[in-house]
């Protein structure tokens, strides 16, 4: 008698070379095909288990080149920040100082790298959404969006001869009914 590991072996063997000639006309041979996709989703997911492993040390690498990178841009950051914060206050005080000498303020500098701005922002608005909703209701100003109830819709109403017809016979407008063929599905245990 042959040790299992042979046998599985020689089946392994057998199902990657008579996949082209293999054709289902029995119940026995749908067993036969549906074992032989178990058995081939199992070789891609040993795949995958290689593939996740191969990159594991390498996405380390990555995480820690950017951590590096990180870290070594912190000084940078803080002192674009100081100059960045400089700046601004600069423009602040000169903005202020045209206003105290009643001119128009200018709210642009340009500078030999670029221009620095003031510019005038929308107000920010703290919403309680409760309290907003009661006020709009009293006021009307509460916006209604009518849509279709799709599902009531497909239960008063049946498919006849490719049109959605109603309780009363009638076909329903603006429905296109189209039909499809049964969509192919493999459950593995």
């Amino acid at each position: 008698m042959k040790p299992i590991e042979e046998v599985v072996s020689n089946l392994n063997e057998q199902e990657e070379q008579t996949f082209q000639g293999f054709i289902v006309t029995t119940l026995e041979d749908a067993a036969e095909a549906q074992r032989r996709v178990s058995y081939f989703k199992d070789r891609q997911a040993e795949i995958d288990a290689i593939i996740e492993k191969q990159i594991e040390p390498f996405l380390k690498k990555i995480e820690m080149i950017k951590e590096w990178g990180e870290e070594a841009k912190k000084e940078f950051i803080e002192k674009e920040s100081y100059y960045t914060a400089t700046l601004e206050q600069y423009l602040r005080s000169e903005v202020e100082r045209q206003v105290e000498a009643g001119k128009k303020p200018k709210k642009t500098l340009t500078l030999p790298y670029g221009k620095i701005s003031l510019k005038k922002q929308q107000p920010e608005f703290v919403k309680d959404e409760e309290k907003i909703f009661e006020y709009a209701k009293q006021s009307g100003l509460i916006k209604v969006k009518e849509s279709t109830d799709w599902a009531e819709l497909k239960k008063q109403c049946q498919v006849v001869n490719g049109v959605m017809v109603d309780e009363n016979g009638e076909v329903v407008p603006g429905i296109q009914v189209v039909e499809r063929d049964d969509k192919f599905e493999i459950k593995l245990d």
